[in-house]
């Protein structure tokens, strides 16, 4: 398996093995730990596969020559080698019409540091950490592996269980009919008292649910509460590519018979066919954008786990979802939250309700669903400690002292998030009373500072900065409007798309001398250079490495956005519903002149009066007079 000579047709030859089953990874990495290899392969179906994989792969085997195939293609998984690791000696790697890269290396390295670079290496994030609690599975339960974390103890139920080591897992997560052995009581030298961990039910089969009678599954589903689906990667399965306006019909989600447990949605590009028990796969998700929605009729899949599993999967990546009445077992297994949007009749052909139906169903998913909320979810259930969420340090520059209590109210609406505020006022001091009633009906914590009306505004900026003590910089302006979900959106975009800067367009935006509002044609869900200057969310670390604002008087968000790319970092579009810029007749550091903004060429529907996303939830106070 030496790197040059690899070929297409050596992988093929490889992947057709008998031995190359899906469950060839679970069985051959059983009872190998610390073997070396001459060469070692890791054969997975995608990029999901490869990131849920990587616990599994730590100190298993070690070798100069390593491997990765890709079965469903895409761009094969690379790697540039780590610092500390041995010399690359060669690289082989090919996309079409097998994915697949092959390094041989100056010394032998462990399979599962190779396979974490590559699972680092193939989503946008620079960092590859789930946080805490450290978690450990029973091999057989490839399904409950946590996606992307080196960190997860994979094995036998007595190698997950082993408390001799410095640092055994914080919880043992378990579906299996083996028998664990117990660690209630066990005071760790290292840990101290250790969690007995979560002991699931196995995933009752269709044949398991009827025999044992609805209402008690139904009950034994709900005790888990939503565990048993394990946790959506959106790291992968997320909005990114969301078309706004479909041209393929709603598809149904059907039973491929006589094939159990197969589901299949047809698309113009041909039929997705989904094997439950894997479930949906990287390369699906791009076939399904062209989708007006789906249908869900809730029958198929191996039993209710796995059919619900699809379904917060299918939520995540922003398929719009309609369904027949839900069932007992999906209400036992789903969230409230998830289910409350699929039970809405939105009109899918209309494409503004069609989003906001989208958006709804993905943030409830990811709020519920995804690998990083069913971590939480286990650390609540055994106490153990789980990663804290980032806060928030809001930068908020006025010149108008008449904007200042409209602008406090679009901080203070803000929901499901840790937020404080740094009032930068510019040549004058805030109204002490406005300030202090945010204090007091808010858990917002409000710093004040003022500056001359002189000083340049990216050096008021940069002033408001070293004030901040959050561990993320978003930057407000006083006049534009901000749904309650905005920065918890805003924070869900910077986790999927692993972006250095997220924010939105100035999608909706509010023409007041013409008393018109606006939706403008702006790509979204994707990486684009420019977003909004009043929605833009970064790190403290990437502020500082370039330098943070410019010093000058006017186009501060462009310079910085500007600097960001130049270095190297990554900007994301979210959706702009939770948003609407405020376009004056005067005031304003960027002025192209009103006529750019009603623009036909720019817009794609104009309205009379203002008329912002449903998802604004616009208080009846801040909307303008006619």
């Amino acid at each position: 398996m030496r790197g040059p000579s690899v070929t297409t047709q050596d992988v093929e030859g490889i992947i057709a093995h008998p031995r190359m089953t899906e469950r060839a990874l679970v069985d051959d990495l059983d009872g190998h730990h610390g073997d070396a290899a001459d060469g070692v392969l890791l054969v997975v179906r995608d990029r999901l596969e490869l990131r849920r994989s990587v616990g599994a792969c730590h100190g298993v085997r070690s070798s100069t020559r390593l491997g990765c195939v890709l079965l469903d293609g895409g761009p094969p998984p690379m790697t540039a080698g780590r610092p500390g690791w041995p010399a690359i000696a060669s690289v082989t790697a090919d996309a079409s019409p097998v994915s697949f890269l092959f390094v041989e290396l100056a010394a032998a390295v462990d399979l599962g540091a190779f396979v974490a670079d590559l699972a680092r290496r193939a989503t946008p994030r620079h960092l590859m950490s789930p946080g805490w609690p450290v978690l450990a599975f029973e091999r057989a339960s490839p399904h409950l592996w946590t996606p992307g974390d080196p960190m997860s103890v994979i094995g036998s139920s007595h190698q997950i269980n082993d408390v001799a080591g410095d640092y055994p897992a914080d919880v043992v997560v378990t579906d299996t009919a083996t028998t664990s052995p117990r660690r209630t009581g066990v005071d760790h030298h290292v840990l101290g008292p250790l969690s007995d961990g979560v002991r699931l039910s196995p995933p009752p089969s269709w044949a398991d649910y009827h025999r044992q009678g609805a209402e008690s599954s139904d009950r034994q589903l709900a005790a888990q509460r939503g565990l048993a689906l394990g946790g959506v990667d959106a790291q992968v399965l997320n909005p990114r590519g969301f078309q706004r306006r479909a041209t393929d019909p709603v598809s149904t989600l059907t039973e491929v018979v006589p094939s159990p447990g197969v589901c299949r949605l047809e698309t113009a590009a041909g039929p997705v066919v989904v094997d439950t028990r894997t479930g949906l796969g990287d390369r699906d998700v791009p076939r399904l954008r062209g989708l007006l929605g789906v249908h869900l009729p809730w029958r198929g899949a191996h039993g209710p786990v796995e059919y619900c599993r699809l379904v917060a999967s299918l939520a995540m990546t922003g398929v719009p979802l309609t369904c027949l009445p839900v069932p007992t077992w999906a209400r036992a297994l789903l969230h409230p939250a998830l289910l409350a949007v699929l039970e809405e009749a939105p009109d899918l052909d209309d494409p503004m309700s069609r989003e906001v139906h989208s958006i709804r169903a993905r943030r409830a998913a990811y709020q519920h669903h995804s690998a990083a909320a069913w971590r939480r979810t286990v650390a609540d259930l055994t106490g153990a400690v789980s990663a804290t969420p980032p806060r928030v340090s809001v930068l908020l520059p006025t010149r108008r002292p008449e904007q200042l209590a409209f602008a406090l109210r679009q901080v203070a609406r803000q929901r499901g998030v840790q937020l404080e505020l740094v009032l930068a006022t510019h040549g004058h001091d805030a109204d002490e009373r406005l300030v202090t009633d945010l204090s007091e009906s808010t858990p917002v914590r409000v710093t004040c500072l003022s500056g001359p009306a002189d000083e340049a505004f990216g050096s008021l900026l940069n002033r408001a900065a070293e004030r901040a003590g959050g561990d993320l910089l978003l930057k407000m302006d006083d006049d534009d409007w901000y749904g309650p979900d905005f920065v918890t959106d805003l924070l869900m975009a910077r986790d999927y798309s692993g972006a250095d800067l997220t924010g939105t367009p100035p999608e909706f935006t509010y023409v007041e001398p013409l008393g018109v509002t606006v939706h403008r044609r702006n790509l979204t869900e994707a990486f684009r250079p420019v977003v909004a200057g009043g929605t833009m969310l970064f790190s403290r670390d990437c502020f500082t490495a370039v330098g943070g604002f410019r010093g000058t008087r006017r186009y501060v968000d462009a310079s910085l956005l500007q600097a960001l790319s130049s270095a190297g970092a990554s900007v994301y579009r979210t959706h702009g519903h939770g948003y609407v810029l405020r376009r004056g007749r005067v005031g304003h550091t960027w002025d192209p002149g009103l006529g750019y903004f009603v623009s036909r060429s720019r817009t794609s529907q104009q309205w009379r009066g203002f008329q912002p996303s449903v998802l604004l939830e616009a208080e009846e106070r801040d909307v303008p007079a006619p």
